[in-house]
């Protein structure tokens, strides 16, 4: 018991010096020398954090470019902006109501009288025109005047029916255009996604090869000390060296600048980290030429965007015709006033108001001149928009296939480099070769794999450029 008890005390006179310890640490230290470095610590997690890596495969980034695009904000706000030209343009039938009013304090009256006898008089009979002072004008002090009118167009509803039906057009032509964007910027994520991918490789490419280069400047090295070499080739692979650099530096720079752009395009902070997901390789079936050139013709955005131009000059050409019809007008209303008496204080009105201008000098036959001149060269503008079209499908149909060309090359140049370096294992286990023969094979495959990897995005990108011309729409 003795024991036990002399252990417990010399356990609690342990816990007592370290707390004791402890305070005085606390106390010799300065607030800020222990604040300081937390604070760093923080802010320190707070840029990893923001800078974490985040994973996208394509078909993400496509739809995040969708959600996030500023561009395409813009773009799709116009259809809103068109829709109201739409609602103003109908308002055009209705009819307009007008209301005016006024007062005002008038500070001398003076009545207007007719005196008595001022028309006729005549002593003989005692006849007197008028025959007692009357009244032409009682002045006030206190004016008031309103009115309402209230005016429907009846001639020029035809017209305005017009309006609202180009108003529609430009509706329908501001969603092609929010298409015809909505594409383009698929289009640019896919080239920018492909430039990364293809950089990525590169550059692994690349750092293989500075391995290999440093490799070989250490034999050159080893070689030199033991008298078998000359100064000149050390020179030569360390120029070769600072070439690779030089070449590496370059590939991440452009590497950056991608992942910049693509950020932007995806609307994500320029500083977000990407880890882009591997695409799959496997060819597309492709459908004969004619399939394509045949669906250019109709659903191409721009073969769109082109015949609703013409539809729109069409309804140009019919609202100046209506120009010379004469505008013709019902109108109505209601007035109260104060101020002449010999008028009635409240009346109403309803009737019919026309102008019809007569001679303009050319105006109106130059407008519709105009409109006509507008609507042929939108008819000229669709032929030529078709033409192109077929021509970009056309193009692009012998890109792809010259892309599955390069990449069946391709395969067989990997193949060929998997088979070398298999060989070259096998030697070297066997004692045949260096270790440096080994990486210039592995430096030869991973140029030859890099190239493959760019001949299959490169088809994929044919592929999608085709698509787009041909208006595959996703």
């Amino acid at each position: 018991m003795s024991l036990l008890y002399k252990n417990q005390e010399s356990k609690k006179l342990q816990d007592f010096r370290l707390r004791h310890l402890f305070s005085r640490c606390i106390s010799s230290v300065n607030l800020k020398q222990v604040l300081l470095p937390m604070l760093l610590l923080l802010l320190t997690k707070q840029v990893s954090w923001a800078q974490e890596v985040r994973t996208l495969a394509l078909a993400e980034a496509k739809e995040l470019a969708m959600k996030q695009n500023r561009l395409l904000g813009i773009t799709r706000e116009k259809i809103n902006e068109n829709e109201q030209k739409v609602t103003e343009a109908r308002s055009r039938q209705f009819p307009l109501l007008y209301a005016t009013g006024g007062y005002v304090y008038n500070g001398v009256t003076q009545d207007v009288v007719l005196p008595q006898g001022a028309l006729a008089y005549n002593p003989t009979n005692g006849i007197v025109v008028p025959q007692a002072d009357f009244p032409l004008l009682l002045s006030r002090h206190n004016l008031v005047s309103g009115n309402v009118l209230a005016l429907q167009p009846i001639s020029q509803l035809g017209k305005i029916r017009t309006g609202v039906k180009v108003a529609k057009s430009d509706v329908e032509i501001a969603k092609t255009q929010v298409s015809k964007a909505e594409q383009d910027v698929r289009q640019g994520v896919e080239k920018l996604y492909f430039g990364i991918l293809i950089a990525q490789k590169q550059q692994e490419e690349a750092q293989l090869n500075l391995k290999l280069t440093d490799a070989r400047l250490y034999d050159v090295e080893s070689a030199l000390l033991a008298g078998k070499t000359d100064i000149t080739n050390k020179v030569g692979l360390q120029a070769d060296r600072a070439n690779q650099e030089q070449k590496l530096l370059q590939i991440q720079n452009q590497l950056e600048d991608y992942t910049f752009d693509l950020n932007e395009a995806l609307g994500l902070p320029a500083i977000t980290r990407l880890q882009l997901a591997n695409l799959p390789t496997e060819a597309t079936n492709l459908q004969p030429l004619e399939n394509y050139t045949q669906q250019a013709r109709t659903q191409n955005i721009d073969v769109r965007l082109a015949s609703q131009n013409i539809q729109k000059a069409e309804y140009g050409v019919a609202a100046a015709r209506r120009d010379y019809i004469p505008n013709i007008s019902a109108v109505g209303g209601y007035t109260h006033q104060s101020v002449l008496t010999i008028l009635p204080q409240d009346n109403y009105f309803v009737g019919l108001q026309g102008n019809w201008n007569i001679i303009d000098f050319g105006r109106r036959r130059s407008v519709l001149n105009l409109r006509r001149s507008l609507q042929q060269q939108a008819e000229e503008n669709l032929q030529y928009t078709r033409e192109q079209a077929v021509g970009r499908v056309e193009k692009a149909y012998r890109k792809v296939n010259q892309a599955q060309a390069l990449v069946t090359v391709a395969q067989k140049a990997v193949q060929y480099r998997n088979d070398e370096l298999k060989l070259k294992k096998d030697r070297r286990v066997a004692g045949l070769n260096l270790p440096r023969d080994v990486m210039e094979t592995q430096a030869a495959l991973a140029k030859a794999e890099a190239d493959l990897f760019s001949a299959q995005l490169n088809y994929r990108l044919a592929l999608s450029e085709l698509e787009a011309a041909a208006g595959v729409l996703e």
